[in-house]
């Protein structure tokens, strides 16, 4: 039942459409991680995910915080982990062919239709 209450909320006039993406083989081929920065630390793929997915299994952890932990213990003396770096590392994360010209096209598509569309990353 609609509470008559209720006001919907809009933008410079118009309704507004997000459309959320998740970012590892949704804009990328590939998981980020594997692009460069696991190998970068001295292991490979599959040890890798092994060793972060274990951790979460056997503390009970969200696997995407279980990989973070991983990769920032892993960094340790082998690169610097900042925000600078990590930055620069996702830089050259490969996109799929389009993605750059995407999100302007939606919203120019959305201007036509009288919405106003917002894109939003997921990116953990």
């Amino acid at each position: 039942m609609l509470d008559k209450e209720y006001e919907r909320k809009n933008k410079e006039d118009f309704p507004v459409v997000a459309i959320c993406y998740d970012f590892d083989k949704t804009l990328s081929p590939d998981d980020m991680q594997t692009q460069g920065y696991i190998q970068l630390v001295g292991y490979n793929i599959p040890d890798f995910w092994e060793k972060s997915n274990s951790l979460a299994t056997y503390n009970e952890m969200d696997q995407n915080l279980a990989y973070m932990y991983t990769m920032k213990q892993e960094s340790e003396g082998k690169v610097l982990f900042t925000k600078e770096k990590l930055a620069e590392y996702g830089a050259s994360v490969q996109l799929f062919p389009g993605v750059e010209q995407w999100f302007e096209c939606i919203r120019e598509y959305g201007k036509e239709k009288g919405v106003i569309i917002e894109h939003y990353i997921i990116y953990f």
